[in-house]
């Protein structure tokens, strides 16, 4: 009997779930090593892609309308080595890296992402060294809508965290 009472408290112990301030542990992770980090790289990608294309004197990232001259070419694909692909490598690593802070399956935006990049890196690399001919874009478009979901997922894990807090 002793030993059914204890088994069941122990059992009981271990599947009550997270302490309050395992819960605010993590969020807290979340938060400054992966949803905010993210979100700052996503708003600067879509800064840096406005303003080059202001500084390009373009609504689009390559026009419909006609083939890009030389000298606006070797800008782009300087554009893009210099500035958008290191940009993201660093959100892909950041996502892969921190994999473990996501709630659930991995968002599909942030699966867009990856996928976006791989494509586009597996492309430029076959140029670079083959001279195979593409596009200068990715397979796939950047996902809009990271920037906003992160928001939301930044503002949902704020509230969660000032409940716990608070309570």
């Amino acid at each position: 009997m002793r030993k059914t009472i204890l088994a069941s408290l122990l059992l009981a112990g271990c599947a009550s779930g997270p302490t309050k301030q395992e819960q605010l542990t993590r969020i807290d992770r979340q938060l400054n090593e992966l949803y905010r980090p993210l979100v700052a790289l996503v708003e600067e990608s879509r800064l840096s892609r406005d303003d080059f294309l202001r500084k390009e004197g373009r609504k689009e990232t390559l026009p419909t309308d006609r083939t890009l001259t030389d000298e606006e070419m070797k800008r782009w694909i300087d554009e893009i080595e210099k500035v958008m692909f290191p940009r993201n490598e660093r959100m892909c690593a950041l996502i892969r890296a921190k994999r473990d802070l996501v709630d659930g399956p991995l968002p599909a935006s942030w699966q867009a992402l990856l996928d976006h990049w791989d494509g586009w890196k597996e492309d430029h690399e076959k140029w670079k060294k083959d001279r195979v001919p593409y596009s200068f874009t990715a397979r796939t478009p950047f996902p809009r809508s990271l920037e906003r979901e992160l928001k939301a997922s930044i503002a949902q894990m704020e509230e969660r965290l000032a409940a716990l807090k608070k309570g």
